[in-house]
């Protein structure tokens, strides 16, 4: 426990850390949160604003530093106090140094899957009718994870900077690709910023309210059954849960509920992953069993869940899908 204690705190130090130096709590100065969206040729500036928060295109500098915590562990028992604490510094400020870039390479699978993801979100949106714009490289960060980490004195300048940047976009509508992002930008942001006043919606309410669908060859490339795991934010916080049901039943496709469904959805083992990694393997573990005796497919809305759920496919058979990665195989990424 107290070896947990130590690299949680150094964890938080250095992610506040990060944000300060580079306002991205990876701490990485290039921007690597972009290039998903080459080729759409999206305007910085629009009514309606696509906003990802870096939430997907996080995803392989994620695994790879939990990894590195991972391998870290076995260490701790064998060190002293000051070697300890010097181990927690070096292996939480590893996400600021090359050496997570680098790693990160090796996440192809992720880092693929993260991208089609946000491509699907784009192309359906477009085909829809719906006219985003996007800040690319300016794009900023949320603070969600300091908000989560319980750290409201650190996440208030966050918020300030990031509200600042999102209302001199002029847009008066913020379609949130990830839950977390959602819940902070509809239920945190406006306790801060009394001023904060465009409309936030997640892509599949914006999704649901349209006539989407396909056709017949298109539906052939799709999943013909898939069983759902509901994002615990998406439900109980949000309270947004037939709109993924509305869109994949209109790609033709069979939705079917596991035994923890909706409101009384079972978590994916996220929550606790850095500070309690063996624990949160197994939470994974056990929904993933569940889950797949239901279906080969699982369909998910949450980056979160996506990588921690992916860990168990070889496992358990199943494969792992996030609604926006249904969307790319559907819609490519123009929309055709």
């Amino acid at each position: 426990m107290q070896h947990s204690k130590l690299l949680v705190s150094q964890a938080l130090r250095t992610l506040c850390g990060n944000l300060d130096r580079t306002g991205d709590p990876l701490g990485l100065k290039r921007p690597y949160w972009h290039d998903w969206a080459d080729g759409f040729n999206l305007p910085a500036r629009g009514e309606n604003l696509l906003f990802t928060a870096r939430m997907y295109p996080m995803l392989p500098y994620v695994v790879q530093a939990t990894e590195m915590t991972a391998a870290a562990r076995p260490l701790l028992p064998a060190l002293g106090v000051k070697a300890l604490a010097r181990l927690a510094e070096v292996v939480t400020a590893l996400a600021a140094e090359p050496l997570l870039r680098i790693k990160a390479r090796k996440a192809q699978d992720i880092r693929r899957r993260a991208t089609d993801a946000l491509t699907g979100m784009a192309a359906a949106l477009q085909r829809s009718g719906q006219h985003v714009a996007y800040l690319g490289e300016e794009e900023p960060y949320s603070g969600v994870l300091l908000y989560d980490l319980g750290m409201a004195e650190a996440v208030q300048p966050v918020i300030r900077k990031t509200g600042e940047r999102l209302a001199a976009s002029g847009a008066r509508t913020i379609i949130t690709t990830d839950p977390h992002t959602t819940f902070m930008l509809k239920e945190i942001y406006p306790q801060h910023l009394p001023g904060f006043t465009p409309e936030v919606r997640h892509y599949l309410e914006v999704l649901a309210e349209t006539d989407l669908t396909v056709d017949e060859k298109v539906a052939s490339r799709l999943p013909r059954k898939v069983v759902l795991h509901d994002s615990c934010v998406m439900t109980r916080d949000l309270g947004i849960i037939d709109a993924v049901r509305t869109v994949l039943a209109r790609l033709g496709i069979e939705v079917v509920e596991p035994r923890n469904a909706k409101n009384d959805t079972a978590c994916c083992g996220g929550p606790v992953e850095y500070a309690y990694p063996a624990l949160s393997r197994s939470v994974a573990a056990i929904r993933s069993r569940e889950l797949a005796e239901f279906a080969e497919n699982v369909v998910v809305t949450c980056p979160i869940c996506l990588i921690n759920l992916m860990k168990h496919e070889a496992d358990t058979g199943m494969r792992v899908w996030d609604a926006g990665e249904i969307l790319f195989q559907a819609f490519g990424r123009n929309g055709a």
